[in-house]
């Protein structure tokens, strides 16, 4: 049986034709990443759903065990002790495992120090254990709300101080945004999917 060795996509952003089977995965914080266009260095995280559904649709088997390669690379990460840190610190809080680990990759590629938690509950537990500068979370988790675990570290003495970054996929309205940031008290309510660089640039922001 023969291989597929080019799937050939056009760009939706810049529409020169590039091969998704030799572009490189993009770097945004969202499940279901894409690829990033060689010419204009945009992915397709962002497009209408129609057109990731089409890429999907289209996709030859080799792309596909791209995917499934992609999702079995394991994150595999352990908090260190908290006196090996150095600060500025910044505790990631996500459930799911691939943003995560772009999540991490983005901010130690910043130069900051990293910590996580994997729910809502746990990224309390961290938070007063390591005492982070900035805390960046998914708003909608297990065992409890990103949103409220954001004000409940904004609230306790011990970690008052920490900048909370809220992402979030499902609460995209503009009142979901002024909540967060005035109920909630987060210091910034971003979208995804969010680019790392994006991330980077808040990060800058917030340590400057």
């Amino acid at each position: 049986m023969q291989t597929e060795t080019i799937y050939t996509l056009r760009c939706w952003n810049c529409s020169e034709p590039y091969d998704a089977l030799a572009a490189p995965w993009c770097d945004c914080l969202y499940k279901d990443r894409t690829l990033r266009c060689p010419h204009c260095a945009r992915c397709f995280c962002a497009a209408p759903t129609s057109v990731k559904q089409t890429f999907w649709i289209e996709a030859p088997p080799a792309m596909w065990e791209r995917k499934r390669g992609e999702a079995r690379a394991k994150f595999t990460f352990t908090n260190p002790p908290p006196e090996s840190l150095t600060r500025p610190l910044v505790l990631v809080v996500d459930d799911e495992e691939e943003i995560r680990a772009v999540a991490v990759r983005a901010v130690v590629e910043f130069g900051l120090s990293v910590v996580v938690a994997r729910n809502g509950e746990e990224g309390i537990a961290v938070a007063r254990a390591y005492k982070p500068d900035i805390v960046v979370t998914d708003a909608m988790m297990p065992k409890l709300d990103g949103r409220e675990m954001g004000l409940r570290i904004k609230e306790d003495p011990q970690t008052a101080g920490a900048k909370v970054i809220v992402l979030t996929s499902l609460y995209t309205d503009a009142r979901y945004k002024y909540e967060a940031l005035k109920t909630f008290k987060a210091d910034a309510y971003l979208a995804k999917p969010v680019d790392s660089h994006v991330l980077q640039d808040l990060l800058r922001k917030l340590t400057s």
